[in-house]
Parts: C-alpha cells; structure tokens; sequence
C-alpha cells in the first residue's frame, strides 16, 4: 500500500481559549481553493470548547494538538511549526481569517523559483466583529512599506524585514526548511518571534515576492496579544536587536538596529514603571542612556522615575 505523501503547505494555528474566533480561522484555511494542505491546531491548554470544536470537524486536513500545560505563546507557535509537514508553512492567528485564494495565489511564487523563501501580501484589518477598517487599513499598508512597494521579487529583502516590518505571519508562506535550518523560530525571541523570524530569514540569500492583493484579514481588538505584556514584549525586542547587530552585513543596517534596541530597553522602562517596578525602570532607563546618549526619551524616563516615580497614563 503506498504510503500517504506529505501536503505542499502547512497552516499552522496556535490557540488559547479562542472558541468562538478560531472556528472562523479554521473555516476560512478549509474554504481554500488550493486544496494541497494540513491544518495544525496547537491548543495551548484551553478550558473553553476548543477541543470539542476541533474534534467535530471532520476535515482529514486538520490535526490537533493540545499541550497539557499552558506552555506560553511563542512556544505554542514553536510545538506547531514543528509539526508541519509540508514544503511551505505558515503561522495564521487565531483570530485570523484567509480569503479562499490566499493560498493558491501565494504558493505560485514558491513553486516557480526556487530562490523565493517568502511569499507575502498585504492584508485587510478588521475590528473584533470582523468588520473590514478601511482606515486602519491603509494606515498599516503604509506604516509597513507595503503601499509604497513594487509587486513581485525583492532581493535582497533586508530593509523589508528588518526596518519596514513589511511581513505579517497570517499574510505569508514561508520555505519550512530554510526557516528550520536557519533556526529562525527561537524562543528567546519570546513576543516577537514574528519579527525575528523574517529578520533571519532576510539575512541570508533568498528572496521575497510581494503580491499587492489583499488575501488575508489580520483582526486588532482589544483582546489582541500584541496590546499585552508590554515590559515583556519590550524585553524580547531587546533580546532580538541583541542578536541581530552583529549579524546584519552593513554598518546602516547595525545603526538601525541599535536604534531600536535603545528604543526598546527604554519602553521596557516605561512598561515597568507603568507597574510599579521603579527600581527596575531606573535600570531600564539607564541603560538605554549608555546605549543611545544623545536620545531624549531615556533621559526623559530616567528623569521621570527619579523624580515622580511613576509613568504618566498612556
């Protein structure tokens, strides 16, 4: 009897207590056109129904997995990603939905040059009732670079990644091998494993095709992981610029970088200060003195947490 072949793409879902959401996300990966894929559901130990929701999808796409213990975001991304079995994954939240020809549009790249490691689009935002945010939007498409960007190959993709922050994980398929070999999903990048995946990615040969349609709906509630955990997330940027300095291939791209890890040890400053933690402010903002002497904003914390001891509201 022939053995089963591996499926051309992996969609990889991590969830936690998102019952009502991820039945959408799942939804929307099954309504695919491109039919060529596994679902991996990686459950980071829900106590609402999304274990009973899974099961009673009877797709032989899907595959589920529930870690036993709440093991953390990043390492919920990680069991899931390790999991794929297919030559292109990619990472979608929760919360997320694809249109029915993300796929199909995406992989055409990958399979017609080999030299391509990421094919990415841009995407729409829609609000915690799935309503599309024009606005918002187009705000993203030109935060991100993605409304000043040319379609089709970019190479090399450095400035995309590393500075314009142009790629987001539900709007991306990604070669599995290179990103295992290159080991760029690392839990040490914690909270923004995101960032340090395609920052790893852009630093070795290989290419980034850019398709200006917008395939996906990447959703911005108040539920949002991205809005949590904030003295962390600064934290794991820290670790992330740390990492990357001395790795980039030219002196503007390190310059920029430890711009960014100045700006990120002074936010962890403010996050802690927000908390209550003045003494580890104090030694937040200190550091970023000596990181980036000539900036304002970690003599303004350093002042501020001196003196009044708190951090304004936001």
């Amino acid at each position: 009897m022939a053995q089963a072949r591996d499926p051309l793409v992996s969609v990889c879902i991590p969830t936690w207590n998102r019952e009502r959401l991820l039945a959408g996300a799942i939804d929307s990966v099954l309504a695919q056109g491109f039919g060529d894929f596994e679902v991996i559901v990686s459950d980071n130990a829900s106590a609402d129904g999304t274990a009973d929701l899974v099961r009673s999808c009877r797709d032989g796409r899907l595959r589920y997995l529930r870690n036993e213990t709440n093991v953390g975001a990043p390492a919920n991304w990680i069991r899931a990603a390790s999991a794929a079995r297919g030559r292109y994954f990619m990472i979608i939240g929760d919360d997320d939905l694809l249109s029915p020809a993300f796929l199909e549009t995406l992989v055409g790249p990958l399979e017609s040059d080999p030299g391509v490691v990421v094919s990415f689009c841009d995407h729409w935002v829609i609000d915690g009732s799935g309503s599309v945010q024009q606005g918002s939007s187009e705000r993203y498409s030109r935060s991100y670079g993605r409304a000043r960007l040319r379609p089709g190959r970019h190479e090399p993709f450095l400035d995309l990644a590393l500075h314009d922050q142009a790629f987001l994980t539900s709007a991306a398929l990604i070669r599995l091998d290179r990103a295992r070999s290159l080991g760029a999903l690392d839990l040490r990048a914690g909270k923004v494993l995101d960032y340090y995946l395609f920052a790893v990615l852009s630093l070795y040969p290989g290419a980034a095709y850019y398709i200006p349609e917008r395939l996906a709906y990447y959703r911005v509630h108040t539920a949002s992981g991205s809005s949590l955990y904030q003295a962390d997330l600064w934290r794991d940027m820290a670790w992330v610029c740390e990492n990357l300095v001395g790795r980039v291939p030219a002196a503007r791209h390190a310059r920029r970088i430890r711009t960014r890890w100045a700006r990120a040890v002074t936010g962890e400053g403010a996050a802690l200060l927000r908390r209550g933690d003045r003494r580890g402010a104090l030694r937040s903002f200190g550091h970023a003195v000596r990181m980036a002497p000539l900036a304002p904003r970690p003599w303004i914390g350093l002042a501020v947490a001196s003196t009044i001891g708190r951090w304004p509201p936001l």
